[in-house]
């Protein structure tokens, strides 16, 4: 299938070379309903989320406010100085209710495909570097993850540093972490990624995940930063 992907998108690059390049050439929809965004360097991903925008209803509650009560000092004349001065409260001041003040916030979750296809999320690759998650381990709330790595570049990789969106088993977004998944030993070739290599890196605790809402281990993961020598 990627072969067949390589040749779409070549073809698709060839028609718009005219045109001034984007990062994005086109959305395909394949025959399992997933959806892949083709990319004008020749690599192709999977579209897994989507945007959505709920309405969220908020009210101000009416605000009674009393008003101090201030007494002037009286001077009394000759006539009245045995009568009592009784002082005048000030009114009570209601302020207006408001009415409903409606907003809108949007929430990232996992598109319909993606949650039917759980297979599509876990992996991905980028420059030759592919990264897959392959263990889970436990301890409370916190996750330990076990990634296998394999190399096709040229390059001596020292570092590979991972986006991690994790999604509870609904598909709402719930933590997104950058990981230095992979990091060699400085000065010490034999803890670099090379070329043909099949490793996996050592077990990486994510904190605060509730592993009742994380039972179909729900992860996405993106490449953002390779280190080579």
């Amino acid at each position: 299938m990627k072969t067949k992907l390589n040749v779409i998108a070549s073809t698709l690059l060839l028609v718009l070379a005219p045109a001034a390049m984007a990062a994005e050439v086109a959305v395909i929809t394949l025959d399992n309903g997933a959806n892949i965004r083709l990319k004008d360097d020749f690599t192709w991903e999977y579209i897994i989320t989507e945007t959505v925008i709920q309405p969220v209803q908020a009210a101000k509650a009416g605000i009674t406010k009393q008003a101090n009560v201030v007494t002037q000092p009286t001077i009394a004349s000759a006539a009245s100085i045995a009568a009592v001065t009784t002082p005048v409260a000030a009114p009570t001041v209601t302020m207006p209710t408001a009415a409903a003040i409606n907003t809108q916030v949007s929430t990232t979750r996992l598109t319909a495909a993606a949650l039917a296809q759980p297979e599509l999320l876990g992996s991905t690759a980028k420059d030759g570097i592919k990264i897959t998650l392959v263990d889970t381990k436990w301890k409370d709330d916190n996750v330990g993850l076990v990634f296998d790595f394999d190399s096709s570049s040229n390059e001596h990789v020292t570092l590979v540093e991972v986006e991690a969106s994790f999604y509870n088993d609904q598909g709402e977004l719930i933590k997104q972490e950058n990981l230095q998944a992979w990091e060699a030993i400085p000065r010490m070739p034999d803890t670099y990624l090379r070329k043909g290599q099949h490793r996996q890196s050592d077990t990486l605790w994510i904190e605060d995940i509730n592993q009742q809402q994380w039972q179909k281990q729900l992860i996405s993961l993106k490449i953002v930063e390779i280190e080579s020598r």
